[in-house]
């Protein structure tokens, strides 16, 4: 089964909870795509650095 949850606040890609697992990630309410995660997660480091 696969449900439409929202889009990436990055790029728009649509991201799906595909049979009970979301194929991307909830950032404080916020939805990214798994490329665009891994990306605001370098960039959050970059700025505690």
């Amino acid at each position: 089964m696969k449900e439409f949850i929202g889009t990436c606040i990055k790029c728009n890609k649509e991201i799906y909870c595909k049979d009970g697992f979301l194929d991307g990630v909830n950032e404080q309410g916020r939805l990214y795509c798994f490329p665009c995660s891994e990306e605001h997660q370098r960039e959050a480091e970059n700025k505690i650095k």
